[in-house]
């Protein structure tokens, strides 16, 4: 039986709450239903019912991904491609390459960009020589991520840790599902649920694994998302701050080489990205944009192998 307070909230904005509740998942990917309705001002089973219609028929997942500084992937790069030929074909090999964590075709002159993740240099020059044997490949534009400042599968801080095979089996399973409730991880691992909690808690705390909400394909009608390269012309802090205090901007590292940062901004409408737009353009310190739009999301994935972890043993800020 449906209450009064869900039929109520059946009759406004489906696309916007959709779009809140997606932005509060990728924020923290287990926050409870009971935290999600307190935080969009939502009644619990409407909340409830909006997740599962996004989970079940949207093709929204809510996964574990490793943090790429505890995996060993300490070279992170954005690659841009021209091509003369048709993108999707040359995005799908992309696709097939594990250090691609990232494919999407885009708009405007070159219609392909990915981001991939590397142990070391050798093994992006791999990689960039691998995708330029494609014979519609004309040009790579590399740039490389200096820092990211935001991303929701990369830690804000990470400390020293050692795992075990229970961490392991654990981080699998979550990667899976990362909303599984603590007893069916438990039954998983064969520990006690306030075990399973617990370990969990100090995967995340370390800076391990994020836990966060990655929507069908990345794009919707209620999601829009844009790429910008910025090219600076005086000092960098400003935009720094920037980037820091503007919620819409979802992903953005310092990078050096083709740009000076590159951003994600995503939104429910193309008003609300134009406006971002439009004030990182009025910084004085700014003194380009290019801006691509996604507009079909090939790969999208951030799980990557434990293999070079449990050899290690133990992980510690870099």
């Amino acid at each position: 039986m449906v209450s009064d307070d869900v039929r109520g909230w059946a009759d406004r904005d489906v696309a916007d709450l959709d779009s809140r509740l997606i932005h509060a998942l990728q924020a923290n990917g287990r926050s409870s239903i009971q935290d999600l309705a307190r935080l969009l001002d939502a009644p619990r089973d409407y909340v409830s019912q909006r997740l599962r219609a996004l989970t079940d028929r949207g093709g929204l997942r809510v996964v574990a991904a490793l943090d790429p500084g505890f995996a060993g992937h300490h070279v992170l790069t954005h690659a841009m491609v021209s091509l003369s030929g048709a993108a999707r074909p040359v995005a799908e090999q992309i696709a097939e390459i594990d250090d691609a964590v990232f494919v999407s075709l885009v708009s405007g002159a070159r219609p392909l960009v990915f981001e991939s993740r590397h142990g070391d240099e050798g093994r992006l020059h791999e990689m960039l020589d691998q995708v330029r044997r494609i014979p519609t490949v004309q040009q790579i534009q590399v740039t490389t991520y200096a820092e990211v400042l935001k991303g929701f599968f990369v830690a804000e801080s990470r400390t020293e840790i050692t795992l075990d095979s229970l961490d392991e089996r654990l981080i699998q399973a979550l990667q899976s599902d990362g909303r599984a409730s603590y007893q069916v991880l438990a039954d998983t691992v064969h520990l006690s649920p306030s075990s399973a909690r617990s370990r969990v808690r100090r995967l995340i705390d370390a800076g391990v694994i994020r836990i966060s909400a990655i929507p069908a394909g990345g794009l919707s009608r209620s999601r829009l998302a844009v790429g910008v390269g910025v090219t600076l012309r005086d000092d960098a802090e400003p935009v720094r701050r920037y980037i820091a205090e503007q919620r819409s901007i979802e992903f953005a590292a310092r990078t050096h080489g083709l740009y000076d940062f590159i951003l994600t901004i995503a939104g429910s409408s193309s008003a609300g990205v134009l406006s971002v737009l439009e004030e990182l353009r009025s910084l004085p310190q700014v003194g380009a944009l290019e801006n691509w739009a996604h507009l079909d999301i090939v790969k999208e994935d951030y799980a990557r192998s434990l293999g070079l972890v449990v050899r290690s043993g133990s992980v510690g800020s870099p």
